[in-house]
């Protein structure tokens, strides 16, 4: 079976043309596009970086821009072909035949069909004389011509087989374009196929372009339909990425580059579950994911100077020291089915390179699967590094634990429950006497991530291409200090949900950061579900715990919207406790701990009535209550 050819403009990564070349190579892509401002300011005449693609193993798929092609001026126009000319000899250089032609935004650029049919016909002749072809492609800014629909329809007056269209995603999804239209358009007639997503901005869509696209699976657009819509006209020529992105462009060149392939796997993926057209047997097909569950244990770097108020919090919560192992330095705290292990060995961990959590800091979270060597080959096929951890008395390889490392301070480890008793079984003290008290939280509600900037898209991507994860709407949540970028991500499981919050702050966070992450945002925290808020409040508070104070101006403000009334409003107020509903009959209801240490801390949480939020309209409130604390 054949396969999509895959490629990428060289604008999508950050580095020389020869760093990017490698990267491109060394992530799998089939071929790349020159962007011409890194030929120009490459060291290497055209036909070297021609050498040096084809010892790579790659394709020069497509040498771009060529802008403003067309012009009302004659003598504009004469001198727009003597330009093109230049072009044709550094692609013969290049060894690369296609050149892109974007629609002119230029106030002289011409304005009526005819004559712009005419300067196409004649560039195109030129091209063929050279043994050259041209990809028309509307630029959603453009002049005249502004969308996929116009460009076609100039290129079909043409009528010129040296000029066919580009289609580029992100020119016609910014527009609100229906892509449907594209299915028209004869297979052979399109030229080549660009690819972005992006988030849904409202801006100047020219600023929106230049600085906010992003990878497939990192943005909002609804790209699986626009590939089945490109797999249906017949289109058999590369799908590339052509990107402009303010922090790939300073970012580690061989990651993004990663990222970058493996998103082009995880779109024919997801054009596959669209539309089988013919040409869909040739889209990638990544193992099926294996059985998943939920989140049933923790582990937490705490270190020696922390992990006793990290204890003394467990507690609170209604977990008990049941076990300690001997050789790995871990307390293990239970309560009903959850599992938190304290490391107190771990100084140290990296959210990103250079960059060191404050501890305690979730290092491990465990979610129950009894396939993991199924997530395991599908990880790998889709190119993301995951490995193997086997447990002691585990002799069955499909009850490894499979690790995958989400941020650079946390990774996901899918572990079988035989696994995950052997693991506990390895806890080889004596454990300390449980109380026989009802347990205060039946499960993990959600879990938030501290990510840096720079890892932001790439997590993103991870969760949804590996996982399936189904991203929702962001929020930027204006607190005491700054402003705090959230996302949600969630996965529907035969026993509940999984919740995974990405928080990410302005700045990268350092030892000399006079205010900590949790002063500066509180951005990393798990929340624990209850049944009734109520009593597991109280209950806590019966075990020592102090709930986060808030101000007594919240609890007015809520009477005002909600009209609780007073008693509920006192109870709350003494508890701590939080509230929000969405209209439909949804509440919800939560508390927080304090902070322990800098970064981490704690959230109870009921929810009512199919309420699928996060209380995020008091975020605001905690994060001025942990300012103050």
């Amino acid at each position: 079976m054949t396969h999509i050819a895959t490629s990428v403009a060289t604008v999508s990564l950050s580095g020389s043309l020869d760093e990017k070349m490698r990267a491109i190579a060394d992530a799998g892509f089939d071929g790349f596009e020159v962007f011409e401002p890194d030929l120009i300011s490459s060291p290497d005449l055209p036909a070297d970086i021609a050498k040096k693609a084809a010892d790579l193993g790659l394709t020069l798929d497509l040498y771009q821009p060529f802008r403003d092609a067309d012009s009302a001026d004659p003598e504009q126009f004469a001198r727009n072909l003597v330009r093109a000319e230049h072009k044709f000899d550094v692609m013969e250089q290049l060894g690369c035949d296609l050149l892109l032609v974007c629609s002119s935004p230029l106030a002289g650029a011409v304005r009526d069909d005819a004559l712009l049919v005419e300067q196409m016909a004649i560039l195109a002749e030129r091209a063929h004389r050279r043994g050259m072809r041209l990809a028309y492609e509307a630029l959603a800014w453009g002049a005249h011509v502004n969308t996929y629909r116009h460009a076609w329809d100039i290129v079909r007056q043409v009528d010129h087989p040296a000029l066919g269209t580009c289609l580029d995603s992100f020119h016609i999804l910014s527009r609100g374009d229906d892509s449907a239209g594209i299915r028209e358009i004869p297979g052979e007639k399109i030229f080549f196929l660009q690819l972005a997503d992006a988030p849904h901005l409202v801006m100047d869509v020219l600023q929106w372009s230049r600085h906010h696209r992003c990878f497939p699976g990192q943005g909002s657009f609804d790209l699986a339909r626009f590939g089945a819509d490109v797999a249906a006209s017949g289109y058999s020529g590369p799908w590339s990425l052509e990107i402009f992105n303010d922090v790939f462009r300073h970012s580690d060149t061989g990651r993004t580059a990663s990222d970058a392939h493996r998103s082009l796997l995880y779109l024919q993926e997801q054009v596959r579950d669209v539309e089988t057209p013919s040409a869909g047997n040739d889209l990638f097909a990544p193992p099926p994911p294996g059985p998943i569950e939920n989140v049933v244990s923790l582990r937490i770097a705490a270190g020696p100077a922390k992990a006793a108020q990290l204890g003394t919090t467990l507690r609170h919560l209604g977990f008990d020291l049941t076990a300690a192992h001997s050789e790995h330095g871990l307390s293990l705290f239970t309560q009903g089915p959850l599992a938190v292990a304290v490391d107190t060995t771990v100084d140290t961990l990296w959210t990103a390179p250079g960059v060191p959590a404050h501890l305690p800091a979730l290092a491990q979270i465990g979610i129950r699967s009894e396939r993991p060597d199924l997530w395991l080959t599908r990880a790998r096929a889709l190119g993301v590094t995951a490995s193997t951890v086997s447990m002691p008395g585990v002799a069955d390889a499909t009850d490894a634990v499979v690790r995958l490392a989400v941020t650079g301070a946390t990774s996901l480890d899918l572990r079988t429950r035989h696994s995950a008793g052997a693991w506990q079984s390895a806890f080889d003290l004596a454990p300390k006497v449980v109380q026989e008290n009802r347990a205060c939280v039946s499960h993990v509600d959600h879990i938030a991530l501290a990510v840096p900037a720079e890892s932001w898209d790439g997590v993103m991507l991870l969760l949804r291409s590996v996982f399936g994860m189904v991203p929702h709407e962001g929020q930027d949540v204006v607190d005491a200090i700054g402003l705090v970028r959230s996302r949600a991500l969630t996965l529907a499981t035969a026993s509940g949900t999984i919740r995974l919050s990405l928080n990410m702050v302005p700045g990268r966070p350092s030892d000399s950061d006079p205010l900590p992450a949790a002063r500066r945002g509180g951005v990393g925290h798990v929340a624990f579900g209850c049944e009734d808020i109520y009593a597991a409040a109280s209950a806590m508070t019966e075990r020592g715990l102090t709930p986060l104070r808030i101000s007594p101006n919240y609890y007015r403000d809520l009477d005002a919207r909600f009209g609780l009334g007073s008693e509920t409003l006192d109870a709350m107020q003494r508890l701590g406790i939080l509230y929000d509903a969405d209209g439909t009959g949804g509440e919800f209801f939560h508390f927080f701990t304090e902070t322990v240490g800098d970064d981490l801390f704690f959230e109870v949480v009921q929810r009512v009535g199919g309420y699928e939020g996060y209380g995020e309209t008091n975020s605001a409130v905690r994060l001025a209550a942990q300012l103050q604390y």
